[in-house]
């Protein structure tokens, strides 16, 4: 019995883990309310999500908030960049929803594409963010070139993220609490698992 709630059984660091990533996850959703502040949130989830993969010594609300507040003005301007490429996507979408055209039907897929390839994107925009400083241009501009040079990681984290969709879709009434909990922190801890590479060799580079 001392065995299974000692602090390095397998199961033990699995459910502390579960519990961490739901305090990052409520944290993100509440600081995100006011949508102009979602920027930051999300830089800072970033933040603590790669700490925790690396398993770093991690005080995770006091780091959300350190990060939150150092980000939180850049935050805002990339923050209403992701609401707006959203917003656009969504009544894209719906004014070609219905349509039976084979030149709609091409053009849904075409969105869809650019649409995801865009959401991964602030992915690493996002990561990038919480670690380097730069401007807002020049964070994106390195977030499309480390989609676009990582490839096989970049269609990792689209696939992540789809799963993780059709499964809230499936849950159905149950979606809502899953969203809350784990809603953005448990598909972005499996991203930056991936990313977590690109930024070790990005930071043995610099070095």
């Amino acid at each position: 019995m001392k065995k299974f709630f000692d602090s390095n059984n397998p199961v033990m660091r699995f459910l502390s883990r579960l519990v961490d990533l739901a305090i990052v996850n409520i944290l993100t959703v509440f600081t995100s309310v006011l949508l102009i502040t979602a920027g930051g949130a999300i830089t800072a989830m970033n933040h603590v999500l790669l700490h925790l993969v690396r398993e770093d010594e991690t005080y995770i609300t006091k780091m959300f908030w350190t990060s939150f507040k150092a980000n939180f003005k850049q935050g805002i301007l990339e923050g209403l960049l992701l609401i707006a490429v959203g917003a656009i996507t969504a009544i894209d979408m719906w004014a070609l929803h219905g349509s039976e055209s084979r030149l709609a039907t091409l053009m849904m897929i075409t969105i869809t594409i650019i649409a995801i390839f865009m959401a991964v994107t602030f992915v690493y925009m996002f990561a990038l963010q919480s670690r380097y400083e730069n401007t807002v241009r020049g964070t994106i501009a390195n977030a499309l070139r480390l989609a676009i040079g990582n490839l096989p990681k970049t269609a990792g984290m689209i696939i992540i993220w789809f799963i993780w969709v059709l499964i809230l879709v499936y849950l159905h009434k149950a979606a809502p609490a899953f969203f809350m909990l784990y809603g953005l922190s448990l598909p972005g801890y499996l991203c930056a698992m991936l990313y977590n590479g690109v930024f070790e060799n990005l930071e043995t580079e610099g070095e």
